[in-house]
């Protein structure tokens, strides 16, 4: 057991609520920094911290005493910045670089920055594409997450910080809030929910890969653990390792949900990446990690918690 400290930066978040109770049962004090405020019932050992990326003299005296950083903060999906990069410099990548000042002076620390396996790669010609492969976004929201990794990877030559990037690939399961544009699962079910038809952007042969929440923590658990990382810098993609069409994704939610929906097909997007299958061997090999909750699985996990929330 340890006695540590961590830091969850957008810890009220689809990740960062799933993260909690993981890391106290770990035995981690678990600090979170969030634009949002605890609610009822929120564990009372998790201590929250009312204060921007920017106040260099409280992140200071928190990062003091922690292990490691989690960096889950994000306030954009790939659909909000669509002709607006500024935007994506403004609500994420500013803020970043604000906190970056402060981490990059906090000797010997670990930060694990949640990146995106399904933006990053853009249309990558190889499938499934390791970490080794090309970074060719083709959204604002990619662009960002790519900027950041560059900090990221400079900060770790300069620094004798250690940095982890994760790469996942769509993540799905209970506690994921419904964001227009933004995670196909929840957003397809909650149609479902309310008897609505579901759209589709293009013919539906967009191919993805879908990764349960607990296997995803599952994994940031494993990085904060490793002892014996010799590079200060390391990125991990982490996926399932199955290739699914929208398609065939829906097929998979009508047997989960046991019901049959109307789908309306809409043109399709610039900002959507056509194909894109992570190889996971390199998190595999390294951590011994393996995602372990099958799609039926998930999807019935997923469908059976949106049934309990109030209409």
């Amino acid at each position: 057991m340890s006695n540590q400290e961590v830091l969850l930066i957008g810890g009220m978040g689809f990740v960062g609520r799933r993260l909690q109770e993981p890391l106290l049962k770990a035995g981690y004090r678990v600090n979170i920094i969030d634009r949002k405020s605890p609610q009822k019932g929120d564990n009372s050992d998790i201590v929250h911290h009312e204060c921007s990326l920017a106040d260099e003299a409280v992140l200071k005296r928190i990062l003091k005493n922690c292990h490691a950083v989690f960096y889950l903060a994000s306030d954009s999906v790939p659909a909000t910045t669509v002709r607006n990069p500024s935007r994506e410099g403004d609500v994420n990548l500013m803020p970043f670089l604000k906190f970056l000042d402060t981490f990059q002076d906090c000797s010997r620390s670990h930060m694990v920055y949640l990146s995106s396996g399904g933006t990053i790669y853009g249309n990558p010609q190889t499938s499934p594409i390791d970490e080794s492969g090309p970074i060719a976004p083709i959204s604002y929201h990619g662009a960002g997450k790519a900027a950041m990794e560059a900090f990221l990877h400079a900060a770790a030559n300069q620094t004798d910080n250690r940095i982890t990037v994760l790469r996942p690939s769509n993540l799905y399961g209970p506690g994921q809030p419904c964001v227009s544009g933004f995670g196909i699962i929840r957003n397809i079910m909650e149609r479902i929910r309310e008897d609505q038809a579901v759209e589709i952007w293009g013919e539906g042969e967009i191919v993805r890969d879908y990764l349960y929440i607990d296997d995803f923590v599952s994994a940031c658990l494993a990085c904060v653990a490793r002892k014996d990382q010799k590079e200060n810098f390391r990125v991990f993609n982490v996926s399932s390792g199955q290739s699914i069409s929208i398609n065939d994704l829906c097929g998979f939610i009508e047997a989960a949900t046991g019901r049959e929906f109307k789908k309306t097909y809409l043109p399709g997007r610039r900002i959507d990446v056509r194909s894109v299958v992570l190889d996971n061997n390199r998190l595999k090999r390294e951590l011994g990690w393996r995602p372990v909750v099958e799609i039926e699985e998930g999807l019935k996990h997923t469908w059976q918690w949106i049934q309990t929330l109030s209409a």
